[in-house]
């Protein structure tokens, strides 16, 4: 959408996560993930989409993964993350069920998990450069904070297995990996050879000290930004709340951003982002994205709201797109996993489409993910002499979809419309006619 909340790209209906404006070889593009979803986890792959809106790739990991029932799939590519790096590679998660010795934390010697893996993906072959699974790495599952047998981290059995890391966002930093673990409260830094360099926790600091206001629980979209060899800046979008007895539903969730002292390890809390008029409690997905103005873009996962904050914590812009039901302060009537602030350019491949309403006597055209049309030309003729056409009006996008009203303009038997970037043509409807019974 606009910043005005107008229509730009409506996909065709589907499963879909995290759609995002990225660059592949300097270029745009637009990427997000397709499939199928169990439960909070997805098997699918990730579609990239030129300006034109035409897929350009289909990145799905050559792996294996078992799934629930052992259901099969075309790829096994999860939900939760799809960054494109700067090397022209994709960093994508997947969900991995693997028997383990669950006897530390209470559970079955032969049981079950859901392993949080990370691989780094060539996108135009599909190649894998890079693997890491969070059970190979010795990760205790004594850390984890979800409780075996709960609900909602499963019971360790292969039909309900244990959901004991919850990997839900990675980042390539340099030659590193930078890995997000919602249900240890911990994110990872990773050498290139997968070995963990230091960790920070949210509730012990793990290997830094932070302060007493900046711990965080069930954190998402954990991101290293401003990254030298001695400090670094460190976002996330601060859920805080998990079912009882865990968390009882009185933390509201918040943007935290850190400077991180690499060399001495210590956390300073900069920024604490939350809307004192509208507290959120989100007990899953959201995002933390600073703009180029010194801006916040917040999304609230499963809480059906964005909201943006200026650089001194007021909030500038606050849009709801669901509705919120006071029996459940988490939201859940509507979600979005991470929200964006992005420039882009489209130009579909598809014609734009032109419709008349008879009984209006209206006109109505769309070009489903334009951008920048700044106006129409309306073009008439002769249903049965198509190509003799001649320009009876020059009007203004109104966005998404702009109506002309035919009454008394002496266009009776067929029309089109041309829509214009600017004072550039770019591309026009076909040709209709006006005719009853068309």
């Amino acid at each position: 959408m606009t910043d005005s909340g107008d229509l730009v790209w409506n996909s065709a209906p589907g499963s879909y996560s995290n759609l995002k404006v990225q660059y592949l070889d300097s270029e745009p593009v637009l990427t997000f993930w397709n499939g199928s979803t169990i439960g909070e986890k997805g098997y699918g792959w990730v579609s990239v989409l030129d300006t034109t809106y035409t897929e350009a790739y289909r990145v799905c990991p050559q792996a294996y993964a078992l799934t629930p029932g052992n259901t099969t799939f075309a790829c096994y590519g999860d939900i939760h993350e799809s960054t494109i790096t700067d090397r022209g590679t994709m960093l994508m998660t997947i969900y991995n069920i693997t028997q383990a010795d669950l006897t530390s934390v209470n559970g079955p010697k032969d049981g079950w998990i859901y392993d949080g893996v990370f691989y780094e993906v060539d996108i135009k072959t599909n190649k894998t450069l890079f693997r890491w699974s969070a059970y190979e790495a010795g990760l205790p599952f004594t850390e984890a904070k979800g409780p075996l047998a709960k609900a909602q981290y499963g019971s360790g059995t292969l039909e309900d297995p244990y959901d004991y890391f919850h990997i839900n966002s990675v980042q390539r930093v340099g030659s590193h990996y930078f890995v997000n673990s919602r249900n240890y409260w911990t994110s990872y830094l990773l050498n290139s050879e997968g070995e963990i360099e230091w960790q920070i926790k949210g509730d012990t600091g793990g290997d830094f000290q932070i302060p007493e206001d900046g711990h965080f629980a069930w954190q998402h979209h954990a991101v290293l930004r401003n990254v030298t060899d001695t400090d670094a800046v460190l976002t996330y979008f601060n859920n805080n709340n998990g079912n009882p007895p865990l968390f009882n539903g009185t933390n509201p969730a918040e943007g935290l951003e850190f400077h991180l002292d690499l060399k001495n390890k210590s956390a300073t809390l900069i920024n604490n982002l939350i809307d004192p008029t509208e507290l959120a409690y989100p007990i899953a997905a959201g995002s933390f994205e600073p703009l180029p103005n010194g801006n916040v873009i917040l999304g609230y996962g499963t809480y059906p709201s964005i909201k943006e904050f200026g650089p001194d914590g007021d909030v500038r812009m606050s849009i709801r797109f669901g509705d919120i039901g006071t029996s459940n302060p988490a939201g859940f009537t509507s979600l979005t996993y991470r929200t964006w602030r992005d420039s882009w350019v489209g130009t579909p491949a598809m014609d734009p489409i032109l419709v008349f309403d008879q009984g209006n006597e209206a006109l109505y055209m769309s070009w489903n993910g334009a951008t920048g049309i700044t106006k129409w030309e309306i073009l008439c003729g002769n249903a049965e002499k198509q190509g003799k056409v001649e320009s009876i009006a020059m009007i203004p996008s109104t966005g998404f979809e702009t109506m002309f009203n035919l009454t008394d303009r002496g266009c009776r038997s067929g029309a089109l419309a041309l829509a214009y970037r600017d004072d550039v043509p770019l591309r026009s409807t076909e040709f209709i006619s006006l005719t009853a019974g068309h």
